[in-house]
């Protein structure tokens, strides 16, 4: 073969290769966009490739050149541009609407809108948000129920027939959500919510632990919302937010937009909420509760905890001394205190060497969950100077034993071990009150 034929050959072989590329092998409707600004729900487009591999079609509106890949589940395949012209008119009432299921048990969605033991073809997850292809003509009875049959589509490409008793069935606008087939308007979720308090998911933790920092948790850290005012506050411990909302809309299954605000909130349940919001310019994403136990109470049950550990300290010598340490003195109630020869600790680096010898004792530190049955508790020494010392104890028979705590080993005010490198022991006996001769 010469070389002329041999390129003519090949040429032809080109633009063969290239012609079949451009080829159209058929009509599609696309029924779940994955971004409407490339492609709308329900355009009419043309075919030009598969991938089996990859799973996605080439496709582009008519009288364009450039192709956009799409997942095959994304469209309906027809052969005939007229089929898939009657489809899309079919179709149009749909396009922007979607649905998703309350249920915490999975919504079956099945192979023929009939309820069969056998005809499954997929479970719905609580809130996950399907598109809707199609419904029934007419109200269809299941049992004592009447509702529709919906042709869905779920997010990872299943077509079936889902019944609508259990359906929120909504379309998307410019204003945001429309709710399409609710009987009753009243959102119990979002009135729960508005009409409760609303703590940082910690409060559950420190509850659960019976570890309460009485400096993250108080009754006037939370969120709380004034629907009457349109007001939604937000005040922990290093912020305080106040922000006037013009109305609430609900974008997608349970999250909804407090227009004019920086606040969007997603309903996880009726005891759980996430809440998204700027703060110093920055995006803050936290969660929070809705107790059933009343934080002033924890609060007041907490102080009672910490006064009495104080009293069993009191009750057990009013001063008690150490041989290296010296002596300390409870001078009242409160827990006021004089360490009397504070020098071993200043040489220990337990305390700066500005530290004042008195000052008042705390009970605010708590043994980590390991530790807890070994200790006390943990007792807190503040010094008039600003110096903090936190120390594990135990009773002896005779007297008390501190283990020194640096600062290092606490966080969030739980001491995290007693395992410490060189510790500094400190050991007090209790001074045993005079008796009195009798005359």
């Amino acid at each position: 073969m010469s070389k002329r034929i041999l390129y003519a050959a090949t040429a032809l072989l080109l633009l063969i290769s290239l012609t079949s590329c451009n080829r159209k092998i058929g009509t599609g409707v696309v029924l779940w966009s994955p971004d409407e600004s490339v492609l709308k729900n329900g355009a009419v487009v043309n075919i030009y490739e598969e991938s089996k591999i990859r799973r996605t079609y080439a496709v582009a509106l008519p009288g364009e050149k450039d192709t956009v890949e799409i997942d095959t589940w994304r469209i309906d395949f027809f052969e005939g541009q007229k089929e898939a012209e009657d489809f899309a008119e079919s179709y149009a009432p749909y396009t922007n609407t979607y649905t998703y299921t309350d249920l915490s048990v999975g919504l079956p969605v099945r192979d023929e809108p009939v309820v069969k033991t056998n005809n499954r073809v997929y479970k719905l997850r609580q809130g996950q948000e399907i598109k809707v292809i199609g419904r029934s003509d007419e109200v269809v009875p299941v049992g004592n129920l009447n509702d529709y049959w919906y042709h869905v589509l779920t997010d990872d490409g299943v077509t079936g027939y889902a019944y609508g008793t259990t359906l929120v069935v909504y379309s998307m606008n410019d204003t945001g959500m429309v709710i399409e087939n609710a009987s009753d308007t009243t959102d119990e979720l979002l009135e729960t919510f508005l009409n409760s308090v609303w703590r940082p998911s910690y409060y559950n933790d420190m509850i659960t632990k019976n570890v309460i920092d009485l400096t993250r948790f108080k009754d006037s850290f939370a969120l709380r919302i004034d629907p009457e005012k349109k007001v939604i506050t937000l005040r922990l411990q290093d912020r305080n937010i106040t922000e006037q909302y013009t109305d609430i809309t609900k974008f997608g299954a349970k999250r909804y937009d407090f227009e004019g605000t920086s606040f969007r909130v997603i309903l996880v349940s009726d005891s759980v909420a996430s809440i998204f919001y700027k703060h110093d310019g920055k995006d803050v994403n936290e969660s929070f509760v809705r107790l059933s136990e009343n934080v002033n109470e924890i609060v007041s049950t907490e102080l009672d905890r910490r006064k009495a550990l104080l009293t069993e300290l009191m009750e057990k010598g009013e001063r008690f001394t150490s041989a290296n340490y010296g002596s300390i003195s409870i001078i009242d109630e409160t827990g006021r205190f004089i360490w009397n020869n504070i020098q071993e600790l200043i040489n220990r680096n337990i305390i700066s060497a500005q530290s004042e010898p008195q000052g008042r004792i705390e009970f605010s530190r708590f043994p980590d969950s390991l530790i807890k049955n070994t200790y006390k508790g943990v007792i807190t020494f503040l010094f008039r100077n600003g110096s903090e010392v936190n120390f594990l104890y135990s009773y002896t028979e005779k007297g008390v034993s501190f283990i020194y705590v640096p600062d290092r080993y606490i966080k969030n005010r739980i001491v995290t071990t007693d395992q410490f490198f060189d510790p500094a022991l400190l050991y007090f006996e209790f001074e045993k009150p005079a008796v009195e001769e009798e005359s």
